[in-house]
């Protein structure tokens, strides 16, 4: 290891942001363990209301929407992905007033150089 490499891994252990950065980590890990939690809740209230009104509620599948967003933003935050924090120290998701999110209102994603491979089939 060279001397550069040995005080750039000095400054990246010892570094204010990097550790503010873990603890965040590990709150929002919490969260999106909580936030299951709340999803699970409301997918029983959509199956319940399905069965007695005979169709989705809106309010609920809004929220469920909004909830899947959310889920998004941790995970990216969590993998580094997006350094912006997710709610509650940024926005609440907002996927407007239908149930999906138009193309246009869809959070960016991360493009990849990733090249798509083909499968045959073969049949035996």
């Amino acid at each position: 290891m060279t001397e550069y490499d040995k005080t750039e891994l000095e400054q990246n252990l010892t570094s204010r942001n990097t550790w503010m950065r873990l603890i965040y980590m590990l709150l929002f890990g919490f969260i999106f363990w909580l936030s299951s939690m709340v999803l699970v809740v409301v997918v029983v209230l959509q199956f319940l209301h399905v069965l007695i009104a005979g169709k989705g509620n809106d309010n609920l599948s809004l929220f469920g929407g909004q909830l899947g967003v959310y889920f998004r933003q941790i995970i990216d935050f969590l993998c580094y992905n997006d350094e912006q924090q997710p709610f509650p120290f940024g926005d609440w998701p907002n996927t407007g007033s239908g149930t999906r999110m138009a193309p246009a209102e869809r959070p960016a994603r991360a493009k990849t150089s990733k090249k798509k491979t083909s499968r045959k089939k073969t049949s035996n």
